[in-house]
């Protein structure tokens, strides 16, 4: 199963319209390799081999806590872990009568660890050694009810965002999930023009297709990976818009998913890349920095990235999906 997984048809375009998207994705990404870019360093990874306590299936999100641990959600095995950024377990909680498909997780600065049930629909609080709290949410379009909760965020007052992927919004609630306000609805790419319009950075803000991922920066701004729109928007904690970036493509700048989003400590934002098999960086505007990684199984490369976190010391963690595992890389490079 893919993560995000949903039923996208595209409908019949004109043959030119292709053939034009396969010369400016060619032209562009020719040009994008041509030019030499610093990878982070990688240091280690964990959770591919069979004799690991810890193994992971399908690792999908990871958060860093307050106190430095990494907690990451496996779908497949129905739990939470938390290692220490070594990649030894501390704890681990949850089976099939706790969760159904645990997808994203966020920890607020008080400890909390939230994790978001893509398959029940609702939002389960916990302490950080796994001991539930409570849980909010059902099944449907109203407030307060989702249709596959995929990312979560926490602002520094404790309030939770949350990127409700079928419904194509973002919902807000305050700690103990009482609903604050939401935004978003579904938009596309569907016709040539608005196509080419948007292979170059333009289309109306606020329209989301499948929102995956969500992160709010130091300075409290919400930043949405807005999935299968290929982009990045940026709002307010009130839903406000403020700017956006990104596309379709395969070169630097542009995304093909855009699939989750972390913030480095000098402000960088990381943007994981799930078919392009790829972390790009960039600045808190949207410029492009760099990037790193490639498709397959080695050390710094990629078999669909889902989840990022940051720590305290500004190293990397990739959830590198369908290699089962996590790497870890050093945030201190140029």
């Amino acid at each position: 199963m893919m993560p995000f997984e949903k039923t996208v048809k595209m409908k019949q375009k004109p043959r030119l319209f292709f053939m034009l998207l396969f010369i400016v994705f060619t032209f562009f990404g020719c040009m994008s390799k041509s030019k030499a870019e610093t990878s982070p360093r990688f240091l280690m990874s964990w959770g591919e081999k069979e004799s690991d306590w810890g193994r992971l299936k399908e690792p999908f999100d990871a958060a860093v806590g307050p106190k430095g641990f990494l907690y990451v959600t496996d779908a497949r095995l129905q739990k939470v872990f938390k290692f220490d950024g070594d990649g030894r377990v501390i704890t681990e909680w949850g089976d099939a009568k706790r969760f159904e498909k645990p997808t994203g997780i966020t920890v607020s600065a008080d400890g909390f660890v939230y994790v978001s049930d893509y398959d029940n629909d609702h939002i389960l609080k916990f302490t950080s050694e796994g001991k539930f709290l409570k849980q909010w949410g059902r099944s449907g379009i109203g407030e307060g009810e989702f249709d596959s909760p995929s990312g979560l965020a926490v602002d520094d007052s404790g309030n939770i965002y949350v990127t409700d992927l079928y419904n194509h919004r973002v919902q807000k609630f305050s700690s103990d999930g009482r609903f604050l306000l939401s935004w978003g609805q579904e938009g596309k790419v569907n016709n040539v023009r608005s196509a080419l319009n948007f292979l170059f950075g333009e289309g109306k803000e606020n329209l989301f297709y499948y929102p995956a991922k969500i992160a709010v920066s130091t300075k409290g701004e919400v930043f949405v990976s807005d999935s299968y729109n290929n982009r990045v928007q940026v709002f307010d904690q009130n839903g406000q818009f403020l700017h956006k970036w990104g596309g379709m493509g395969f070169w630097g700048g542009r995304f093909r998913v855009a699939s989750d989003i972390a913030f480095g400590p000098k402000g960088q934002v990381y943007v994981a890349d799930f078919y392009n098999n790829r972390v790009q960086v960039f600045d808190p505007a949207g410029k492009y920095i760099k990037q790193w990684g490639e498709k397959g199984s080695a050390e710094g490369q990629f078999d669909g990235p889902t989840g990022l976190a940051v720590d305290q010391k500004g190293d990397i963690y990739v959830v590198d999906w369908a290699n089962h595992r996590i790497q870890k890389f050093s945030g201190a490079y140029k």
